[in-house]
């Protein structure tokens, strides 16, 4: 789960709490109090309890997912769903005026149509699983031929990442393409061993892949630089999962062998867009020129 979702989603959350605002508006100017002798308050219990746990839900939707059309079919529908549970909740305490007062109308109706949003964001979510799984598959089955693999890094080779770009240029699929490179790798280097720039260029590595998303892949490029293939990903959200990454390597508090004080280390990056005809060689200079610069 990524709470940086959250930021993302601010036009949902806002309309949330005002839809919810409007509601309670309504409720308490509209409606008369009720006394607390005719409050039932097991249904109260378990009303409550369906609103505060379509809340939770909401909550955990929007910061687990990245903006898209399953995550707005999600929201939109658990919204309806919350407003009719709070509906259903503020019977038990306000009274209205007559039994065909618009209130009553709306109150199941918004349960409705929310189940209805969220069936068919379900299906559309399977059918997102469906295509993520083909390709972890794919993948799964690359990282079993060694020759794929950097030896160091145990990330995908630079020839792997080629056949990978060379697919989804021929697949017509739009992609983000980031670079990173360790700030002052070879000092480092010369300054303790080898032996201790491999070690330190595997943490970076894992640090990469535990920042990364089941879609992306991870490339060592060359020497201290790695290669970011990120498919179907726009600019915002590739420069948010690099400053991410920039952020774990950042507070890594890396110990040379015999050295009891931790060395601490930054990385540059630079993203790029893929462009219609683009070629491969073209968009992998494109993101070494935005690195240099």
């Amino acid at each position: 789960m990524d709470f940086l979702f959250l930021k993302r989603h601010y036009k949902i959350v806002a309309a949330i709490f005002i839809t919810v605002a409007a509601l309670l508006t309504a409720v308490f100017t509209q409606g008369q109090l009720k006394s607390g002798q005719t409050t039932d308050w097991l249904d109260v219990l378990g009303e409550g309890g369906i609103f505060v746990m379509t809340a939770v839900w909401l909550f955990f939707l929007l910061a687990s997912r990245p903006a898209g059309k399953v995550t707005y079919l999600l929201s939109i529908g658990l919204t309806c769903f919350l407003c009719s549970s709070l509906l259903d909740l503020t019977d038990e305490f306000v009274s209205y005026p007559s039994k065909e007062f618009w209130l009553y109308w709306i109150e199941s109706l918004p349960a409705l149509v929310g189940m209805v949003l969220m069936t068919w964001g379900l299906y559309q979510w399977h059918h997102e699983q469906l295509k993520l799984h083909k390709q972890l598959s794919r993948r799964e089955a690359f990282y079993r031929e060694h020759s794929q693999i950097d030896y160091i890094t145990q990330l995908y080779s630079a020839d792997y990442m080629r056949d990978h770009l060379s697919q989804l240029i021929a697949e017509q699929q739009s992609y983000a393409l980031a670079m990173l490179d360790i700030r002052k790798f070879a000092d480092f280097n010369r300054s303790y061993s080898t032996q201790d720039g491999d070690r330190l260029l595997r943490e970076v590595a894992d640090l990469i892949v535990m920042n990364l998303r089941t879609a992306d892949l991870a490339c060592r490029y060359a020497g201290d630089r790695f290669i970011i293939v990120m498919p179907n990903t726009g600019l915002a959200e590739a420069q948010e999962v690099c400053e991410q990454i920039q952020q774990a390597v950042k507070s890594l508090a890396f110990k040379p062998n015999g050295n009891n004080k931790a060395v601490y280390h930054k990385i540059a990056t630079a993203v790029v867009l893929s462009e219609p005809e683009q070629q491969l060689e073209q968009a992998i200079r494109q993101v070494n020129l935005a690195l240099e610069k």
